[in-house]
């Protein structure tokens, strides 16, 4: 049985006076989560300001792929860095409220975003 290559999670990030961003698109599975782990803990790892996880083009497809979200979460807390959910399907939205992780889901408007003044 052959492998599918489609199960690739694209992930985009910048950083601006709001936090660093990060847009994930594609579908989270227990086939697209370990690469994407090593890349998740290193954009958690590398920053203090607030993470800021956009999930609008993105699929949770199993368990797997909402543990990664999970880990995140616990990750950005060690490091005491908050970790924010700006935008998720509806189903992510059950999924986050079930697990009574809600607290981390918020709304941020991309041109908000990019009007946020820089501290000086």
């Amino acid at each position: 049985m052959a492998h599918r290559r489609d199960q690739i999670v694209a992930l985009d990030e910048h950083r601006d006076a709001s936090g660093h961003h990060v847009s994930l698109r594609g579908r989270l599975d227990v086939r697209s989560v370990p690469d994407l782990r090593i890349v998740l803990h290193r954009v958690v790892d590398d920053g203090t300001d607030d993470l800021l996880l956009d999930l609008a083009e993105c699929e949770i497809g199993d368990a797997t792929g909402f543990g990664v979200l999970v880990e995140c979460l616990r990750r950005a807390r060690r490091g005491s860095r908050t970790f924010c959910i700006v935008d998720a399907d509806d189903r992510t939205h059950r999924l986050l409220r079930r697990a009574r992780m809600s607290h981390v889901v918020g709304h941020v408007d991309p041109a908000d975003a990019v009007v946020v003044p820089a501290a000086g």
